[in-house]
């Protein structure tokens, strides 16, 4: 039964091997972090996400590409003129209203490394992270090199022209998706699987060997 154990968390770890890595979007070198207000609009919300603290000084990068990103609008507190710009083509706010799931685009990126060239955030009169917060679960500290590390990271957009400090004027959603769902194992792991399963197989030969009945 122990030989039985042992190759068979072999060859669970050639099936691991087997996987292709896992995507995420990055948030690295946030410099600080505070409380999402009470006064956004949509806290309680946030919260039943885990999302209570908001991060800045951010930025955004993907790992395990090639990956599939979606940007979502979830919400809006106004009518202002606030947009994401994807690709160098702008996706505005408006004065429509919108629930979660709502997509703005889908792109993909075949590499890893930055989201910069393709995503950046805009209000009425400024540009950047400090008018756009991370919204982050508790936990993730406030020291300068922290990352944030998850498939679906929330944006708060706060107007510079008539700021208030809660970030919910426009809020976003962007997520990665690995494309490589059907990737084919390198050789040397195909030769991990083959070597782990036969391993399982001659022990189960050799176990039922040992309780074949004899005559008396």
């Amino acid at each position: 039964m122990r030989r039985m154990l042992v190759v068979a968390a072999a060859a669970a770890a050639a099936l691991g091997l087997a996987m292709p890595a896992q995507s995420a979007l990055v948030a690295s070198g946030i410099t600080s972090v505070t409380d999402v207000p009470s006064d956004n609009d949509f806290a309680s919300d946030l919260a039943g996400l885990t999302l209570t603290k908001m991060a800045f000084g951010y930025s955004i990068g993907v790992v395990g590409a090639p990956v599939n990103i979606s940007v979502f609008r979830v919400a809006a507190e106004s009518g202002d003129n606030n947009w994401v710009e994807i690709n160098g083509t702008n996706y505005p706010e408006g004065n429509d209203a919108w629930d979660l799931g709502d997509l703005l685009i889908t792109y993909s990126q075949a590499s890893d490394g930055p989201l910069s060239g393709n995503i950046s955030f805009n209000s009425i009169s400024g540009l950047g992270s400090p008018a756009v917060a991370l919204f982050v679960p508790d936990g993730v500290g406030s020291n300068t090199g922290d990352e944030y590390i998850s498939s679906s990271l929330f944006f708060g957009f706060n107007d510079a022209g008539s700021p208030d400090g809660d970030f919910d004027d426009y809020i976003i959603r962007i997520t990665s998706v690995d494309i490589r769902s059907n990737a084919v194992p390198e050789p040397h792991t195909w030769l991990m699987l083959i070597l782990g399963f036969g391993m399982i197989g001659a022990s189960i030969r050799y176990g039922r060997k040992n309780v074949i009945p004899t005559a008396a």
